[in-house]
């Protein structure tokens, strides 16, 4: 890789992949110690970056209608050397070619993309090499093949973790966050009614609480299993910023989620983690780090899961309330 001074990644437009980008990324600023790293994501995940050491400059897409001149603007400003391409959607190459920055490197896709890119650099497959993180070292770094990589982390800001920590300091310990929802959609979540027993199970097995997690409309969902575990239980779905978030699962004990974005965040916030799967194929995407134990029974996995899939909502009914409640009791021993 030759050495640049001044470097565009344009990244990826969901938390789970952007979390799976981060390897790849950890190495690149390694790397390009020297160089002045900036990042373009759409504005929702401008606060995740924040809490990563891996870039030097954070900038916004406009939101969704909003107009491109001033952002195409910027980045000629700032003079780009050489710019990489996550997403493989046509859009994203759009913002790097508008601001002519010289070298624009990205996956091959269709001709009206690719001729967009001044390189394009396709994923080398390989044994051991399934999970989708290896795409992005591919990028960066052609021709390595790397085989291993230390998992992404990421520090939620300390004027937030107090923030949160007041929210939760009058609940007994340990704190166990649940995480019952999935922007995926039924496909990917484990029934509301095992996420209420596992609940109500875990605090009178451990004497600790529980923490419901989601979005404003996963409130119901989320308030059925705080409901189980009262009065040691907590909805805050819907009353959480992504930073808040991140710090309830960073202050937690261990995490139950189902195949999400929230999954990957508790796993770069070094949170135990015990991940419910359906037919997903949790070695192309699955959670990245320690002390993770991944509950699936299904023989037939993918990458490529519908929204609405019955094969998929058997394969998670598949998972006892039992051995969720085991997988995080064992986890809760490791301590």
């Amino acid at each position: 890789m030759t050495a640049s001074r001044s470097i565009l990644v344009c990244g990826v437009n969901w938390l789970g992949d952007a979390i799976m980008s981060m390897p790849a990324l950890q190495a690149l600023r390694k790397h390009q110690a020297d160089a002045e790293l900036t990042l373009l994501v759409k504005p929702a995940l401008a606060p995740l970056w924040a809490m990563s050491s891996i870039p030097d400059r954070v900038l916004s897409l406009p939101p969704a209608g909003g107009r491109l001149r001033p952002t195409i603007q910027a980045l000629r400003d700032l003079k780009f050397e050489v710019s990489y391409i996550l997403p493989h959607s046509f859009r994203s190459a759009i913002p790097p070619f508008l601001a002519r920055i010289p070298r624009r490197i990205g996956f091959p896709g269709h001709f009206p993309r690719d001729f967009m890119l001044t390189e394009t650099r396709p994923p080398a497959a390989g044994p051991g090499r399934t999970h989708q993180a290896f795409e992005y070292f591919d990028l960066f770094f052609p021709g390595e093949a790397r085989q291993a990589f230390p998992p992404p982390r990421l520090t939620a800001p300390p004027a937030t973790r107090d923030k949160m920590l007041a929210r939760l300091v009058e609940l007994p310990r340990p704190w166990i966050s649940v995480i019952p929802g999935a922007a995926r959609g039924t496909s990917k979540q484990w029934p509301v009614e095992r996420y209420a027993e596992t609940a109500a199970a875990l605090v009178a097995q451990t004497g600790g609480s529980i923490v419901a997690l989601g979005t404003k409309a996963e409130q119901a969902t989320c308030q059925q299993v705080a409901a189980a575990a009262a009065p040691n239980g907590l909805n805050l779905a819907g009353e959480t910023s992504l930073a808040e978030l991140a710090a309830v699962l960073a202050l937690s004990a261990a995490a139950v989620c189902n195949d999400s974005g929230g999954m990957h965040l508790a796993a770069a916030m070094g949170t135990r983690l015990v991940a419910l799967y359906g037919i997903t194929n949790p070695a192309q995407t699955g959670p990245l780090g320690d002390s993770i134990r991944i509950l699936q029974h299904s023989e037939r996995r993918t990458r490529d899961v519908p929204r609405r899939s019955s094969e998929a909502q058997a394969a998670l009914r598949a998972i006892s309330s039992a051995e969720a409640i085991q997988a995080v009791l064992d986890l809760l021993r490791d301590v």
